[in-house]
């Protein structure tokens, strides 16, 4: 039987702080899955790290589920429903022929850890290494479903002319194809009101900053 405090270091979310956040309630419901896992060595204590997990994977779907995910004419799955939502959510996250694969492979790790997971909570001769799986299950899935959504958010525009990555503001540094249904950003400024509140605030020099240098000041000084 593996010694519980060598296994501790798996109870640190897996990805970096900022894609934690996409998951909140979904991450700290796997930590406290680790809680069950301490609490005993018979079977029941194992039983209790499926019924945490099984919330977790809830929990997750309580945080991706959308219903612009689900196409016009379609009934969205009930609020609980893990197999349905993911089967959107996959969707939604690989689109297109291009993420059939990934489309594919999201969907059926979806369909075998819930399964695994619906089988631990009611697996009256679990051990603790059937524990241990299913804390690893649910923490690759938590991990893929961050990585795809990641994935969407940084896709890169294409070139429609030479399909290159190289398109900025709408044009594409290689061949110069333009893309004309692109629209800069919205930049949102001061008011008036705001701007006048920090004209009217002293500069307070930073610890790392000993003097202020006025633009005026430093061109007269590169003249020198």
């Amino acid at each position: 039987m593996p010694c519980v405090t060598e296994y501790a270091r798996g109870r640190e979310v897996p990805v970096a702080p900022g894609a934690a956040l996409l998951l909140p309630g979904a991450w700290r419901r796997w930590q406290q899955a680790f809680q069950a896992y301490d609490s005993g060595d018979e079977a029941e204590a194992f039983q209790s790290v499926g019924v945490r997990l099984r919330e977790c994977l809830v929990s997750f779907v309580g945080e991706t589920r959308d219903d612009h995910l689900v196409p016009d004419g379609q009934t969205p799955p009930k609020a609980a429903d893990f197999k349905g939502w993911t089967e959107f959510l996959a969707n939604g996250l690989a689109g297109g022929d291009s993420a059939a694969r990934l489309r594919s492979y999201l969907k059926k790790l979806a369909v075998e850890t819930w399964d695994y997971i619906n089988w631990l909570t009611h697996a009256k001769n679990a051990m603790r290494m059937d524990a241990e799986i299913g804390l690893k299950q649910v923490e690759f899935l938590l991990g893929m479903f961050t990585a795809a959504t990641l994935r969407l958010a940084q896709s890169p525009t294409r070139c429609n002319a030479c399909e290159s990555y190289e398109v900025v503001v709408g044009v594409c540094r290689h061949c110069g194809w333009e893309d004309l249904t692109y629209e800069p950003p919205e930049i949102q400024g001061w008011s008036e009101k705001e701007r006048t509140r920090r004209l009217a605030e002293p500069c307070t020099p930073s610890s790392d900053i000993s003097t202020f240098i006025t633009p005026d000041a430093l061109m007269q000084t590169e003249t020198d």
